[in-house]
């Protein structure tokens, strides 16, 4: 697999038509196409297909033969009969496949930001056009270094009364992403980075998730890869594997217990900061997010890998939803990849060291498992440690920041706990 390669996506029940390759203002040529097949707005599977036939007819086999099992497994729980191929004319909607979503409550959908309004425009935009009847937004602001954002905000969405703007000032994408629960006024708060692109239906994959099970508090979503322009953000692409589960899981300590002898513990196969939603109150329960964890503090990640493993530990269950989908933009230049990468090292060991502090359970399981945890993170970087084309030097910067996450944190901590004193001191 090389770059540049085409993203897009099928949805199964319109005509599939020829692919037309659109030129690209650097004068390469893409190497392959990636589709995301989705019937009835359900991701079903990803197909890539190669550039040398794009027709419809080629594309259609292609998928059938990549996806065709699945199609008429999906058709198969509703009581449809199999088919033996795609239809000309599109896969008729004769049942609602993905589940129908009974109801859709207020939902708060909180963005936290620094310093990236041109981004952030993007995701606000797509946010405003939501197929989801009842929603607001929140759009927090983390201790910007000017009135750029603000100023965008209020200009483009200030007279829309589904979004507000606040700023928190201290920094720490945990404060601001506690700032939005504290704002949020629906029962039901979703999260989203600055730097994706939302699906129309996202909210309805969200809410079809918290009405999987009745002990649903957390919903977490699929992360489809937005573009592949380069190899390094191909190399992003392949080592986080997110958007390649198209089928619904559930996660809790009973009966959707995972097979994995790191359970509950596989943080990497619960989903991810840009692409999920909790109850307000689970979040009041087991309290807010860990403001020693996440962007801005020391460790520089891993406040949501936390909050999933502590949902799991309270006793409730979390559901992936690929239905709620969201396209994220990976990081196109070596340097910021590089960052990225190390806080990603970082962020999964400080967040274990976290659940050790706040868990009997993780104290008394995780030191135990330490080995086998060590030997599922080289499986994850498999894949890129095998493709010679892609950049170099990566997995060593997660590796030490494999090794640096337990100090950061209680770094982190540290000074938490010595900023608490302060201030309880001043009162």
């Amino acid at each position: 697999m090389e770059a540049p390669i085409l993203i897009g996506q099928l949805e199964l029940t319109a005509p599939i038509t020829d692919i037309q390759l659109p030129p690209r203002e650097d004068g390469q040529v893409y190497t392959a196409v990636q589709l995301l097949v989705r019937m009835e707005h359900i991701p079903v599977g990803h197909v890539l297909l190669t550039i040398h036939d794009l027709r419809a007819s080629a594309v259609s086999h292609q998928i059938w033969q990549t996806l065709g099992s699945v199609i008429n497994e999906r058709r198969g729980r509703v009581g449809l009969p199999a088919l033996l191929e795609i239809p000309r004319d599109g896969i008729p909607v004769e049942k609602q496949l993905g589940g129908e979503v009974v109801s859709r409550p207020l939902v708060s959908v909180v963005v936290c930001t620094r310093d990236r309004p041109g981004s952030l425009m993007k995701t606000l935009k797509d946010l405003a056009s939501l197929n989801y009847s009842s929603f607001e937004v929140v759009v927090v602001d983390n201790a910007p270094s000017s009135d750029a954002t603000q100023n965008a905000v209020l200009d483009r969405f200030g007279a829309d009364s589904r979004f507000r703007y606040v700023c928190e000032p201290r920094p720490g994408l945990s404060r601001a992403r506690n700032r939005g629960i504290l704002e949020a006024a629906g029962d039901y708060v979703a999260f989203t980075d600055d730097d994706v692109r939302v699906d129309q239906w996202w909210l309805d994959g969200i809410m079809r998730g918290f009405q999987t099970s009745a002990n649903v508090e957390c919903v977490t979503g699929m992360i489809a890869t937005a573009e592949i322009n380069n190899m390094v953000q191909l190399y992003f692409h392949i080592r986080a594997g997110w958007g390649t589960n198209c089928e619904r899981r559930l996660f809790d300590l009973f009966e959707h217990s995972d097979a994995s002898p790191l359970y509950p513990y596989t943080v990497g196969r619960f989903g991810a900061g840009a692409n999920f939603a909790v109850t307000r109150a689970v979040v009041k329960e087991i309290g807010g997010f860990d403001e020693a964890l996440g962007a801005g503090a020391p460790s520089g990640g891993g406040e949501d890998l936390n909050m999933f493993m502590r949902v799991i530990l309270g006793g409730y269950c979390l559901v992936y939803e690929p239905s709620a989908v969201v396209w994220h933009e990976h990081r196109a230049d070596l340097p910021a990849l590089s960052k990225q990468m190390r806080a990603y090292g970082t962020g999964l060991t400080a967040a274990l060291t976290a659940i050790m502090i706040q868990s009997a359970r993780a104290r008394r399981e995780l030191p135990t498992r330490v080995l086998k945890g060590v030997a599922h993170m080289a499986k994850l970087q498999g894949g890129v440690r095998t493709n010679q084309n892609l950049p170099p030097g990566l997995v060593g910067r997660e590796i030490i920041g494999y090794l640096m996450g337990p100090l950061l944190y209680m770094k982190g901590w540290g000074n938490l706990r010595r900023l608490r004193k302060s201030l309880t001191v001043i009162d």
